[in-house]
């Protein structure tokens, strides 16, 4: 059953597999492209049942009303609202009445991985990272909402993005990639500074987020994180709960094993090596934290990914 706005839950989103089964949208079916994994659809929204995807996907709200599900909550959107779906939640629309949206979807590893200094921006952190999980905790109060002036902009280097896609003209690859990053840098700069408190506090704990990040390879403590925000050990711990669901340590271990999980796809390094390459100093911890969070051991995931690949 799914809650209203002004039913908040205290729960975390659920890492792999913990959810029921819903339809999922594999980026290969939607994005027809291979060389620049991204794809633009402007369109009259309607109703439509929860699913996830494989990829991340921005929804701009042009015009109209409507009620966006996400996981077990309910929250109304109109024009200007900013909404970021990730990998970890399922999603749909209820009572769409003209409602008019914008979606970019993309492969943000493909994307970082070109532009990794993004993940050193507090409003992308916030905004793409924290405010999805933080939504029913925050009953929706830390989302961007663009005011039409920055609404127009925004929607204007979309039109630019979905016409690069589709005319194909020499070098769109790059000029797609490098307008898709420059509206997610106009978005992240807008949430930063027209912040609420609430997203104040989102972006603050995006500077965590983003050090926790960078350095998950380091032995961390919380007297690491105290001088990014000038909070005392409570405070931070505190906000950082009221933004990710979690602690800052229970975070950097989810860290640690989505990075191991990608290594163990993408490469063939042995268990022992990973889980010292990802921080963790004893790789019997690391195996039984992998199938703690991921629901399976290294190995059986390693081998489950390659079958699906063969």
């Amino acid at each position: 059953m799914i809650r209203s706005v002004d039913r908040t839950s205290s729960s975390v989103a659920p890492v792999a597999g913990a959810r029921v089964h819903v339809p999922t949208l594999r980026s290969r079916r939607v994005m027809r492209n291979s060389d620049v994994p991204i794809s633009v659809r402007i369109i009259e929204q309607a109703d439509i049942k929860q699913h996830r995807h494989d990829f991340t996907e921005i929804v701009v709200v042009l015009g109209g009303v409507g009620d966006h599900l996400l996981d077990d909550d309910r929250f109304p959107i109109s024009t200007g609202d900013v909404l970021v779906i990730d990998q970890n939640h399922v999603h749909g629309y209820r009572n769409a009445r003209g409602l008019q949206i914008a979606n970019i979807l993309f492969d943000e590893q493909f994307v970082l991985d070109r532009e990794h200094s993004l993940t050193h921006l507090a409003g992308y952190q916030a905004l793409v990272h924290l405010e999805p999980g933080a939504r029913s905790r925050l009953s929706f109060g830390g989302k961007l909402k663009l005011t039409t002036e920055n609404r127009i902009m925004i929607e204007e280097r979309i039109h630019e993005l979905r016409d690069e896609l589709t005319t194909r003209a020499e070098g769109y690859q790059a000029l797609s990639l490098s307008i898709l990053v420059d509206v997610i840098v106009r978005l992240c700069r807008i949430y930063r500074t027209s912040a609420s408190d609430t997203q104040r506090n989102l972006c603050d704990m995006g500077y965590v987020v983003g050090y926790l990040e960078q350095n998950y390879q380091d032995r961390i403590e919380i007297k690491d994180l105290e001088p990014l925000v000038a909070m005392s050990p409570r405070t931070l711990m505190r906000r950082f709960a009221q933004a990710t669901g979690t602690t800052p340590m229970q975070y950097l271990l989810r860290v640690r094993v989505t990075r191991a999980a990608h290594m163990l796809c993408t490469t063939q390094a042995s268990m022992t090596d990973i889980s010292a390459e990802v921080g963790f100093s004893d790789s019997n911890y690391f195996s039984r934290q992998f199938r703690k969070l991921i629901g399976t051991s290294p190995t059986e995931y390693r081998h489950a990914y390659t079958s699906s690949h063969a």
